[in-house]
């Protein structure tokens, strides 16, 4: 009894597993259509290009009301003060975005990043070019690379 309650408990999570996996690949269908938001912070403006520059299969809408997904989010800038440069321990700039169906109102993906280098520590370039870049590429990575 033991064990056919364990080998129906393993293929029952393996069924979930895979159903879960299923609908996460389902999430964003290629060529789904994205409106981004203005974002405090201006990180916007940095995100439709790297979507475009990283080829991700959305195509970028112009009018909310075209769009599949929208894509909210935000971007703080943290202080310039020397010691965070020089000992490389803080992000001078740093996005959130969430990615939401129109249609359910799902945050369908949630990705955040910073602009700080681990080699290069306050001399390397950051800003909200960089944290775009860190975001969409994750976001590429989830949705897209499977």
């Amino acid at each position: 009894m033991t064990k056919k309650v364990t080998v129906s408990m393993f293929a029952a999570i393996c069924a979930m597993l895979v159903a879960a996996n299923a609908v996460q690949a389902q999430g964003v269908p290629r060529n789904s259509k994205v409106f981004i938001t203005e974002m405090q912070g201006g990180l916007h403006s940095f995100i439709a290009p790297e979507i475009i520059k990283r080829k991700l299969p959305i195509v970028v809408v112009a009018d909310e009301n075209q769009a599949d997904f929208v894509l909210v989010g935000e971007s703080l800038k943290g202080d310039d003060k020397w010691h965070h440069t020089v000992f490389g321990g803080k992000d001078k700039n740093e996005g959130a975005v969430q990615l939401i169906d129109v249609k359910t109102k799902a945050i369908v993906w949630a990705g955040e990043a910073g602009d700080r280098s681990m080699m290069w520590g306050g001399w390397k370039r950051g800003g909200q070019r960089k944290v775009a870049d860190r975001i969409v590429g994750q976001m590429g990575k989830d949705l897209f690379k499977k």
